[in-house]
């Protein structure tokens, strides 16, 4: 019988899971205390946060935002909610897993849609925000630069062609 303390914790897990741009559910069995402290670390820095919440409050809580997890999750879960970035704090996880390989990535929400294992794998590959804007960006400033090296490169051949023109007249 759920008491008002839980009611009220599914509801906050159900509010963060609205309001972040995507969130992982993990695994961390085998992480010492420090190493989960210096994972949090991480994650908060790149824009995400890390609950550890029971795994029956976070059915629920999925299941308040319309999806259904497929399989009833075991051992200890934590959400991570990625709040500025969609993929940054999740990139982080990754490479600590890659130090400790004792983080299994379980599941995914992006957009309201559960991603499933690799699926979140492609998902946590994609190039961050940032990255995204700073090829965008230099896809829009490249063909300008080629067009004012074109203008400056004709501007400078004509001025050079005027030059030898005026120094053989002076010659002659």
């Amino acid at each position: 019988m759920p008491n008002q303390a839980k009611i009220d914790q599914v509801a906050d897990i159900t509010s963060k899971l609205e309001s972040a741009k995507s969130c992982a559910l993990i695994q961390y069995q085998g992480l010492n205390a420090a190493d989960v402290s210096a994972l949090r670390d991480n994650v908060r820095a790149a824009g995400g946060k890390i609950e550890v919440v029971k795994n029956s409050l976070i059915s629920r809580a999925f299941a308040n935002i319309g999806i259904t997890l497929p399989e009833t999750l075991t051992g200890p879960t934590a959400i991570t909610f990625c709040n500025e970035d969609e993929v940054n704090p999740l990139k982080e996880i990754d490479k600590v897993n890659k130090d400790h390989d004792f983080i299994t990535f379980k599941y995914g929400v992006y957009d309201k849609k559960l991603l499933g294992f690799d699926e979140l794998k492609q998902f946590i590959s994609l190039p961050s925000k940032s990255a995204l804007m700073a090829q965008l960006l230099g896809g829009l400033v490249n063909p300008l630069q080629r067009l004012a090296y074109g203008l400056k490169y004709n501007q400078t051949q004509l001025a050079l062609a005027l030059k030898a023109v005026a120094d053989k007249q002076e010659q002659n």
